[in-house]
């Protein structure tokens, strides 16, 4: 009961810290304010006097005349500073009011340093801190994740993400990205025109069919049964420096008005649909066997293959998104395994969805 308590109650505590903050803030602008006004005017003052003390000299009135004139003088900047005083008041209450309000009943998400959701970008999306601002949302950086099932085609135009004679276990075989991106938008405010762009760590693992296991000799790479004990995993990994564009068209925008502007809410839920392409270095390729030996004990082995596989990737990607639901098809252009792989198949083919945005 009192950990259930206690959350509330530090919630509260939390709203009213922010309250006073605000309100004392204020408060400090209402002073310097007030303070402004009441100098400027008593300069003003004091010059109109000196006038009438040296109109009094020249003999241009007389004394009982000057006392009058400064009596009138003092009166009309009395009410002239009366007046400012009590409009900067009436401001002063309407803010503090609005302050305490905003800060005792505002969002958790208003306050937090980053804000999960579960839309926008992806299935995960963590932000920063939220901007009433919709420029703000129009251009961004942030660090992407997505996973996707691999698998091979036999012909490098087929698009068939299920060919079974890829010798590869599908449903298993999949690839991993984490992408740091850019995205702008074309053109106006208004625009439902993007360009993303960036730099993305992509892994690659195929898992064989069982008992294939990859082995190499001396000029290829190939498949072949395993004949150590009971193989328990076979993985092929291919791991890649990439460079990632797409272009992003909102379907569906939404508008929002801000500071007589009108801009496309990007914090809306909307359909987009993305083209895009990406060039890749290859920067590392490894095999990996777990099995059981004829001993019944576990045993690992794993190596770097020499040839067979490509050093540079090049392909497109075709995406679909709304919300937070962001689905993808990746095709490899450029075969992942060369003339020295001995394999049925060499044209990767991928379909994904993206996991998780953290948004800067």
């Amino acid at each position: 009961m009192k950990l259930k308590l206690l959350l509330p109650v530090s919630m509260l505590m939390c709203s009213f810290a922010f309250a006073q903050n605000d309100v004392d803030q204020n408060l400090q602008d209402y002073k310097a304010k007030i303070d402004s006004i009441v100098t400027a005017e008593k300069i003003k003052m004091n010059n109109e006097m000196d006038i009438a003390d040296a109109d009094f000299e020249k003999g241009k009135i007389t004394n009982d005349q000057k006392i009058a004139l400064k009596s009138a003088i003092a009166k009309k900047y009395e009410e002239i500073i009366n007046e400012k005083v009590d409009t900067e008041s009436t401001n002063f209450q309407n803010i503090t009011k609005e302050a305490a309000k905003n800060s005792v009943f505002r969002k958790e998400s208003d306050t937090a340093v980053f804000s999960v959701k579960w839309n926008n970008n992806s299935l995960l999306t963590i932000k920063r801190k939220k901007d009433s601002n919709p420029a703000k949302h129009l251009n961004k950086n942030d660090i992407a994740v997505s996973y996707g099932f691999l698998n091979l085609t036999e012909k490098e135009g087929s698009f068939n993400p299920f060919e079974n004679s890829s010798k590869m276990r599908i449903g298993n075989s999949h690839s991993f990205e984490v992408q740091a991106r850019k995205e702008r938008q074309l053109g106006g405010f208004e625009s439902p025109f993007f360009i993303r762009y960036g730099l993305a760590y992509r892994n690659d693992t195929y898992m064989p069919k069982m008992p294939l296991v990859t082995e190499q000799n001396t000029e290829n790479i190939f498949l072949s049964e395993f004949t150590k004990g009971t193989v328990k995993r076979s993985k092929l990994r291919n791991v890649y420096l990439t460079f990632p564009v797409e272009f992003q068209w909102v379907l569906n925008p939404s508008y929002a008005d801000y500071e007589g502007k009108r801009y496309l809410d990007n914090q809306k839920k909307q359909f987009k649909i993305g083209l895009g392409a990406y060039a890749g270095i290859r920067l590392r390729s490894i095999a990996k066997v777990k099995y059981y030996n004829e001993d019944g004990k576990f045993r690992k082995d794993s190596f770097t293959l020499d040839n067979g596989v490509n050093s540079f990737l090049f392909g497109a990607k075709l995406s679909l998104s709304y919300g937070g639901f962001n689905l993808f098809i990746k095709k490899d252009l450029t075969p992942i395994f060369n003339n020295d792989a001995l394999l049925p198949n060499k044209n990767g083919i991928q379909i994904g969805i993206d996991i998780l945005d953290l948004n800067f």
